[in-house]
């Protein structure tokens, strides 16, 4: 669609074909059950199965029948039906003791299942570039920034491994999440009993079958008002969102002609403008960025739906989840996929990373210098006059010269030059970042 940049990447997780499909193969999967339990023969579930192709299907009929039952189940059992006419046991067995929350519930979870997968696959891919890059730039100087300042000296490796790490925890909850994907079954009231009544004391038994048949997880009770599944996926989503998000944001910034340290992978085509033919725009970063800030409204619309989910059907809250989780489950795999392509294709700057660490200068080593040059012979009644000076944006000339001005050059308690070059050397002061390079390399090698 036109106005869904990166949907042609992933057109059938979520679009109007895949939610009839998913909603086929609930019902096909529901006769299947049957012919487990002895109530069908598998001619029956052979001929239901031949007619839950949504292909066979118009789409667009089949959406005007759906406010006339509030929900899309309706029109697809009437069509699904009507393709089975003159086979009265075959149009009888489908949705047989079900409602219609039961199959677009269980519907929307297999797409959930699904899109998952997607998401999974394309995290993983973004996940191997980035600790390939956090190993390739271990040592690769870059200016660290808070509150979108220069701060500290750190390396293109250790920012990298912060994304890897974050990547690799979004793909840890989104494993658990889908694992955890359950199937609905519970009737018209949650009570399970035209179930029951199909198959005297095996209605619980036809629930297990029936998330057996579609992959999905037994929950072993209906949760049609307990909407806990939905939230949870939709945070998972949401927070898989919030980690796009924040790499891309970073490449947007780093991008920067005036920063210059990252760009993305060059293509023809992509990054113009349409009026300014210099540009090289960051596009795929901002696509991401944008489903990132949409994914977190996404989840908060299934938090409200949930609260309103009311007696042992729900009245409205059930039906405001449907377009929001829809669109989680479209938006976060094609943002997922955008962003592994980026990090397969970084162009990392270092001469731009080395040049911004130069001109932020001593500054970027204030913390060290006034930890450090008081506790030197002399170093003590420099301080004011350091700090003064990097308060000013001294260069790193001129510390040195104040440094080499206050501090003994001979006898017993002598300052040598080459103290005062490590104190000025920004490769010297980086802290841990190997070991922490390391530890995310490490425990990205088990995931």
């Amino acid at each position: 669609m036109l106005l869904h940049p990166g949907s042609s990447r992933q057109p059938h997780l979520a679009d109007d074909s895949a939610v009839l499909q998913a909603l086929l193969d609930v019902e096909a999967a529901w006769v299947r059950v049957q012919a487990r339990l002895g109530l069908v023969d598998e001619q029956i579930v052979a001929m239901v199965g031949r007619h839950a192709d949504a292909a066979g299907y118009d789409l667009a009929e089949l959406d005007l029948g759906v406010e006339a039952g509030a929900n899309p189940v309706i029109p697809m059992l009437a069509a699904l039906r009507s393709a089975l006419s003159g086979q009265t046991q075959a149009a009888g067995a489908v949705h047989r003791g079900l409602t219609s929350q039961d199959v677009l519930d269980s519907a929307l979870m297999l797409l959930a299942r699904r899109s998952l997968e997607v998401v999974d696959d394309r995290l993983e891919a973004a996940a191997e570039a980035t600790a390939r890059l956090a190993d390739t730039h271990r040592a690769t100087l870059l200016t660290a920034r808070t509150l979108s300042q220069p701060a500290l000296p750190t390396t293109f490796g250790a920012k990298a491994a912060g994304w890897l790490a974050a990547l690799d925890e979004a793909r840890a909850e989104l494993l658990g999440v889908a694992a955890r994907l359950p199937v609905q079954c519970g009737g018209a009231a949650g009570t399970l009993a035209a179930i029951d009544e199909l198959a005297p004391g095996r209605a619980l038994e036809a629930a297990d079958l029936l998330a057996d048949q579609l992959g999905l997880a037994s929950p072993g009770r209906p949760w049609h008002t307990d909407r806990t599944p939905v939230t949870h996926l939709g945070d998972a989503l949401a927070r898989a969102g919030d980690v796009l998000g924040k790499i891309a944001g970073d490449i947007v910034l780093m991008s920067r002609p005036e920063i210059g340290e990252l760009s993305e992978p060059a293509l023809e085509g992509r990054g113009g403008s349409s009026t300014l033919p210099q540009k090289r725009n960051p596009v795929l970063s901002i696509l991401v960025r944008s489903a990132a800030i949409e994914a977190p409204h996404l989840a908060a619309a299934l938090h409200c739906a949930a609260a309103l989910a009311s007696d042992e059907r729900p009245d409205g809250g059930w039906h405001a989840e449907w377009r929001p989780l829809a669109a989680l489950l479209a938006s976060v795999p094609v943002a997922a996929a955008q962003l592994a392509e980026v990090l397969a294709g970084l162009e990392v700057h270092r001469d731009s990373m080395l040049r911004n660490v130069e001109t932020a200068g001593p500054a970027l080593l204030a913390e060290r210098l006034l930890r450090a040059v008081p506790t030197l012979p002399g170093g003590a009644d420099l301080t004011e006059k350091l700090r003064s000076a990097l308060r000013t944006g001294a260069t790193g000339e001129e510390v040195r010269s104040v440094l080499r001005a206050g501090l003994p050059t001979d006898g017993p308690h002598s300052v040598p030059d080459t103290t005062i070059e490590d104190l000025l050397n920004p490769a010297a002061y980086l802290g841990v970042v190997g070991d922490l390079v390391d530890r995310a390399l490490e425990h990205h090698a088990t995931t």
